[in-house]
């Protein structure tokens, strides 16, 4: 049998996660097998197992590789050069993004993974990870606001971007919940909270 090119060894590995994903998001973490990932996939058992050992691996590549995209929209956002444009690109990356059927896939799993990081170590590293590169990226955006005082200057920039997360969450937890939420009026109203407009 012939070596797969990088390229080709990239594609399939990257077929493998989305089949996985899918069937996380509709299954259940617990629930899907790997013979549901196999029939997804389209690929053999043996294709599959050449790249990952089982499920654990699997949603632990889904997640970093997750983080890693997360991590590029954030640096894009708050390379902006205005603070507006900034909140703007958040908010439409991050929560309008959640009206995308692909993204709402892979916050169901994400909701999932949350509760099972509470028992599994691995998990709760790199969901801890995915949390503090976010404050990383968001604390600077505070402190510039600071600066131009729009926010406080006794506000902690740390604490703010938590609270920034935490409703990325939360909504996201409603969300796979209630699929009819109206996520326009939700970040319309949130643009008000992060940055009110002048009196």
């Amino acid at each position: 049998m012939p070596r797969l090119t990088p390229a080709r060894a990239t594609a399939q590995r990257e077929r493998i996660l989305d089949a996985a994903l899918t069937c996380f998001a509709r299954e259940g973490f617990h629930a899907a097998t790997m013979q549901d990932i196999v029939a997804e996939s389209g690929l053999s058992p043996g294709a599959i197992y050449g790249y990952f050992k089982g499920k654990t691996e699997m949603v632990m590549a889904i997640a970093s590789e997750r983080h890693a995209m997360e991590r590029r929209r954030m640096e894009n956002a708050l390379a902006a050069p205005d603070i507006d444009t900034s909140v703007r690109r958040l908010v439409e990356d991050f929560v309008l993004g959640l009206r995308d059927p692909v993204e709402q896939r892979w916050r169901r799993l994400a909701v999932q993974l949350w509760a099972e990081s509470l028992s599994n170590p691995r998990l709760r590293r790199e969901a801890l990870a995915g949390v503090t590169q976010a404050i990383d990226a968001l604390s600077p955006l505070v402190g510039k606001a600071q600066a131009e005082g729009r926010w406080p200057a006794h506000l902690d920039p740390r604490s703010a971007a938590r609270v920034m997360i935490s409703i990325l969450q939360g909504i996201s937890l409603q969300l796979a919940w209630d699929s009819s939420i109206d996520m326009a009026s939700f970040a319309s109203a949130l643009r008000i909270m992060i940055d009110p407009p002048a009196t």
